[in-house]
């Protein structure tokens, strides 16, 4: 494993955080319901979603002591309503992890609506931000309160979906998804961006212009010539 920042590791090839102090996991933006929200939409693509969650989650958990699971929010896709298929592949994550005997907290993104619906069934904890010992996770769709500067080291978000775009000689461009390390000098502490799971996020390509990230976070409050962008998978591309 590989640290970001003390104490914030990369598990092997996979796209997710360990937190050695907790024992925690940290993944974020799975968008499952994808797929049908796509489907309603005319885009017919193949139902990947799931099963690439499922999979980070299995090698995370086997790599790593990990007693808790916790997501950095939008582990869901729609906005407006609970799809059929987000209720079915929310319930086979969440057994899925309750068979392991893990703890589950979902910290909520702008995409988590309706997910309590199926998260109370099996006892999952859902916050709007989460503070373990000397970090914060927030989803990073708002803006953390100063009560924070100087009381904690890391803030983790997600929401972003941060990527490297490369071009070869020839013209051809691929993103691939990165995790971003920063100061956060508003909070004196560091800032860690986590990539996204789901497959189809190719995400937010990493810029010096503040206008092109989603999160306030980066567009107002951290220096952006200090990121520092990390890719090290290759099979979860």
């Amino acid at each position: 494993m590989v640290e970001l920042v003390e104490g914030v590791e990369v598990v092997e090839s996979l796209p997710l955080v360990y937190l050695r102090s907790i024992k925690a996991l940290v993944l974020s933006d799975l968008h499952l319901g994808f797929e049908e929200e796509a489907a309603n939409q005319g885009m017919f693509i193949p139902r990947i979603q799931l099963r690439r969650s499922l999979e980070v989650l299995r090698r995370g958990l086997e790599a790593t002591n990990a007693d808790w699971v916790i997501f950095a929010g939008d582990v869901k896709h729609c906005f407006s309503r609970l799809l059929r298929s987000e209720k079915e592949e929310l319930s086979k994550l969440f057994d899925f992890l309750a068979r392991r005997g893990v703890r589950v907290t979902v910290v909520r993104g702008n995409h988590d609506n309706y997910l309590p619906i199926v998260a109370k069934k099996y006892n999952v904890e859902i916050v709007k931000e989460l503070v373990a010992k000397d970090t914060l996770i927030i989803h990073g769709h708002f803006t953390p309160n100063e009560e924070y500067r100087g009381k904690i080291k890391t803030v983790i978000i997600g929401h972003e979906h941060p990527s490297l775009r490369l071009r070869d000689k020839i013209g051809y461009i691929v993103k691939l998804p990165a995790f971003l390390v920063a100061p956060y000098p508003k909070l004196q502490a560091k800032l860690i961006v986590l990539p996204a799971i789901g497959q189809y996020q190719t995400g937010t390509s990493v810029t010096l212009d503040p206008f092109t990230y989603l999160s306030p976070i980066l567009r107002k409050e951290v220096p952006l010539d200090k990121i520092k962008p990390y890719q090290k998978w290759n099979d979860f591309i």
